[in-house]
């Protein structure tokens, strides 16, 4: 029984660490995007909903234009 649990909690290590690497990797490949939707979302977080889509467009166009001169 107690080998039992050993094995179990081995496989489950096994699991989380693969899914932690995974997880960590795929955040350093998106750093750029996730940047870009925190700029995005703080630009738009008071932004009444009425407006949200004009706001959008131009806030999208404002950031874009911005890592376009950098």
């Amino acid at each position: 029984m107690i080998r039992y649990y050993f094995r179990k909690k081995k496989a489950e290590w096994k699991v989380k660490a693969f899914l932690y690497e995974a997880l960590g990797g795929l955040l350093d490949d998106q750093k750029e995007l996730i940047g870009f939707a925190r700029r995005l979302y703080t630009a738009l977080k008071d932004v009444p909903a009425e407006t949200l889509q004009q706001e959008l467009i131009t806030k999208l166009a404002d950031i874009i234009r911005e890592e376009g001169s950098v």
